[in-house]
């Protein structure tokens, strides 16, 4: 028997891989993945890959028009406005060979519910009904429900795993891939899972290594140490275009890079203030230095190219550096010339930006701070860790913060509530609007898509004119494979690789 038929009999019987008791040498590995991102076990801890990498799964999933889809219940209901249900497949297996029911999956989502990220959701009780459908109440009409099981972090996972304290001992969920070997903080290799109810997967094992260098990645896929590059930098794009040995898939995400300003202090207290940031910023400009042209200007949190939640009629504001010194004027920041800093009652106005070193945005807070110059303020860029940024701009008063968020981190626009709503959001801006409020509040609970949009819509329009940030520019993925690479479509959300559909040059 050699080692890949051995790994086929292992998944089968579900006895050795999910032990991690098997070792896979490099060339041994059929598909081959070089990422940024670490990766954890416990998808309640940063355990996103987990389910890109198609090991674990939630109750739903996410479909390509980033809606919720079936995923381990194909269905689901709502008898009236408090409660929901959901319908289980009948044959889905663990990694270790345990059948999924109900119950199982209630034991799962419990420990799911009480973390800390999902606190906030209005659910009061999780019940197994039979053996393959699922009850869940609300306390109050919440409409997202749906999107928050299918979450990253709501993966369905075997609870002979949990610790005392719900700690995770071993990853065994029911995706077409199961963990072989993990090696924290370095890499984890999986083999198909031979009894997925799904599409059983071409290839029969998979490597993810985490290389955060991208000159790293981009040789070993070219030396072919690795098959696929995930998150390539765009200043790499035009040298991938020109490379035969590369292929390489653009796909815009649900991501913005944005401003946020302290609204409860000066100057960004002013709205006027906050306009004229945004009228002196020339995201064209932008996009093409620092973007290589391939990220677009951001109007809203969302983009028509990938979600109807986007606001159809929504404007960006135009590059406008007089129009930004008029609104300075008036909201009493005045220079003697057109170089100067400007100042009001004696005070200059003198700001200070805080980002992270991630995603392009300190080379962006660069191009900000020199548009802004030529408006009249003077500008300070500090660039620390990220969660030292957080801990800096919520500890008090500040002047903005340049960050990055995936919009539709679940699949429903109920996430603009944590950017704007008064008391939900968790963006540091202090923004408080009651007509925001009460429409977020409203399409929480309301059932019909079309009157959802309407008040999501509007929401997007009153940020905009108001200003508690400045949206940028969208997001681009690059990422980069060998050209024998077959099947590979790029998911809009990244909730998977879609492994389980590739092959290598069909085989």
């Amino acid at each position: 028997m050699n080692r890949r038929t051995a790994l086929q009999t292992t998944i089968g019987t579900a006895a050795l891989a999910v032990a991690g008791c098997l070792s896979s040498e490099p060339d041994e590995v059929d598909f081959r993945i070089g990422s940024p991102w670490d990766i954890n076990r416990d998808p309640l801890d940063g355990g996103s890959m987990v389910r890109r990498l198609g090991i674990a799964e939630s109750l739903l999933s996410v479909d390509y028009e980033a809606n919720p889809a079936p995923g381990i219940a194909t269905e689901w209901d709502r008898p009236d406005d408090y409660h929901w249900e959901f319908s289980l497949r009948e044959d889905v297996t663990f990694h270790d060979g345990d059948s999924l029911e109900a119950e199982t999956a209630v034991e799962s989502l419990e420990r799911t519910f009480n973390a800390a990220s999902f606190t906030d959701l209005p659910v009061e009780s999780i019940d197994a009904t039979d053996e393959t459908t699922i009850e869940i109440a609300t306390e109050t009409p919440f409409s997202p429900l749906p999107a928050h099981l299918a979450r990253s972090d709501a993966c369905i996972l075997n609870p002979t795993t949990f610790g005392d304290e719900g700690s995770v001992s071993e990853l065994i969920s029911t995706g077409p891939f199961a963990v072989d070997e993990f090696q924290p903080g370095t890499s984890v290799t999986t083999v198909r899972h031979e009894e997925y109810y799904g599409e059983v997967p071409e290839i029969e094992s998979v490597r993810c290594e985490i290389i955060e260098d991208d000159q790293t990645r981009r040789m070993n896929l070219e030396n072919g140490d690795i098959d696929m590059a995930r998150i390539m930098p765009l200043e790499m794009v035009e040298s991938l275009e020109t490379n035969d040995d590369i292929e390489h898939y653009m796909p815009e995400i649900p991501r913005i890079r944005f401003l946020t300003f302290d609204t409860e202090s000066e100057p960004f207290d002013d709205a006027d203030v906050r306009r004229a940031v945004n009228f002196a910023i020339d995201l064209e400009g932008l996009t093409e230095s620092i973007l290589a042209g391939v990220d677009e200007p951001a109007v809203g949190p969302f983009s028509e190219e990938i979600t109807e939640w986007a606001n159809p009629d929504l404007e960006g504001y135009e590059h406008d550096p007089e129009r930004a010194r008029d609104l300075l004027a008036d909201a009493g920041w005045t220079a003697a010339g057109s170089d100067d800093v400007r100042t009001r009652d004696g005070e200059a106005l003198e700001i200070e930006f805080v980002t992270f070193d991630s995603r392009s945005l300190p080379l962006i807070a660069e191009v900000l701070q020199d548009d802004l110059a030529t408006v009249g303020f003077d500008v300070d860029v500090s660039t620390v860790e990220y969660n030292a940024m957080l801990d800096e701009v919520g500890q008090g008063s500040f002047d903005g913060y340049l960050t990055s968020w995936g919009t539709l981190q679940y699949p429903d626009p109920d996430r603009i509530a944590e950017m704007f709503h008064s008391t939900d959001a968790t963006l540091f801006h202090g923004y408080e609007n009651e007509r925001v409020d009460e429409l977020l509040e409203e399409a929480r609970e309301l059932t019909d898509r079309e009157e959802r949009a309407e008040r999501y819509h509007e929401v997007q329009s009153i940020v905009r004119d108001e200003a508690p940030v400045a949206f940028l520019t969208n997001y681009t993925n690059v990422v980069a494979t060998v050209p024998e690479l077959e099947g590979y479509e790029p998911h809009p959300t990244e909730a998977s690789y879609g492994l389980e559909t590739v092959s290598m040059n069909g085989e």
